[in-house]
């Protein structure tokens, strides 16, 4: 069973608990944490098991923070941002989740969400597995970018090259300098220009630009009770829920109200 399937069924067992069955509740619970000067709009390719995903995935850039998330949970946060964390009726929220879904072309399974500066002078990814919410908090540092003599057009904009190294992945990407900004997708910034192309040297990631916008939006973070973890344990707990499902369950909450999940 794929991970698209899981989330079906997941949301399925939501739909049926009895706290769904009430007349309201909160979609999700978000605070502002900083406006957007800059917002870019990529499509993240990605292998899931030597099949190819892609998630349209959205860039906000302000002067005191940035957040990388997908499309997805960009307009469901900022649905629940216009409804000011108050209960709505179920059936607009089921409604409107649906129609978000709709609206996107493309949903590879893409549940972390990345902020740089937040908290000040850090950078904070937070993830989901199953039920769990994690947040990991790191130092905001840059790449350290090796930047080459070799240039080409990449979606119609002249681009300059520089490679760099993170987490042992090898990485190359394209960035324009027309926009003389440091802007990137996930941690690939601080270049003299906007990464329009990054690919990673097994070409299992890749990040390409199609829209750029100078536009004002609230930057939004998710508020949880969020289990602190380093990034490595995080993935970790991912690893051993897709590995065995039913145990990983049966060590949460959740296992207690569906210990007949199959072992």
């Amino acid at each position: 069973m794929n991970k698209r399937s899981l989330s079906i069924l997941f949301l399925i067992w939501i739909l049926a608990l009895p706290s769904f069955a009430q007349k309201k509740m909160v979609l999700e619970r978000v605070s502002q944490i900083a406006t957007s000067q800059f917002v870019y709009h990529y499509i993240y390719s990605f292998k899931d098991k030597g099949k190819e995903e892609k998630a349209l995935m959205v860039l906000q850039v302000g002067n005191k923070a940035q957040r990388f998330s997908s499309m997805e949970n960009y307009l469901v946060d900022s649905l629940a941002h216009t409804f000011n964390n108050e209960p709505q009726d179920t059936k607009l929220l089921s409604r409107k989740n649906m129609e978000i879904r709709r609206q996107l072309d493309l949903r590879g399974d893409v549940r972390w969400t990345l902020y740089s500066n937040y908290p000040e002078g850090k950078r904070s990814i937070t993830d989901r597995v199953f039920m769990d919410h994690f947040e990991t908090v790191e130092n905001n540092t840059l790449p350290e970018w090796e930047l080459h003599d070799e240039q080409k057009e990449v979606a119609g904009l002249l681009c300059s090259k520089a490679s760099t190294t993170l987490y042992g992945r090898d990485w190359v990407v394209w960035y324009s300098e027309k926009e003389m900004r440091p802007d990137g997708p996930w941690l690939l910034k601080g270049l003299p220009g906007v990464v329009v192309l990054a690919e990673d040297s097994t070409g299992s990631f890749t990040f390409q630009l199609y829209k750029m916008e100078k536009r004002s939006t609230p930057i939004l973070h998710r508020d949880k009770e969020y289990i602190k973890a380093n990034r490595n344990k995080v993935l970790q707990a991912m690893k051993n829920y897709y590995d065995n499902r039913a145990q990983y369950v049966s060590a949460t909450a959740a296992g207690e109200q569906m210990s007949d999940l199959p072992k």
